[in-house]
């Protein structure tokens, strides 16, 4: 699994994207996650996309 932090304006407009192109959410591959931090998605072994 990846990571999107969406305060950070790159990682906003990919994900965007990729809900747009594949229809994420309608086909339930979307997740989200807060006020958790970075590091504590780390620690649930999802990566930060680059």
């Amino acid at each position: 699994m990846k990571v999107y932090d969406c305060d950070n304006e790159d990682h906003f407009k990919t994900l965007q994207s990729l809900e747009d192109e594949k229809q994420l959410i309608k086909n339930n591959q979307l997740q989200s996650f807060a006020p958790d931090s970075l590091e504590e998605a780390k620690n649930r072994s999802y990566r930060l996309f680059k």
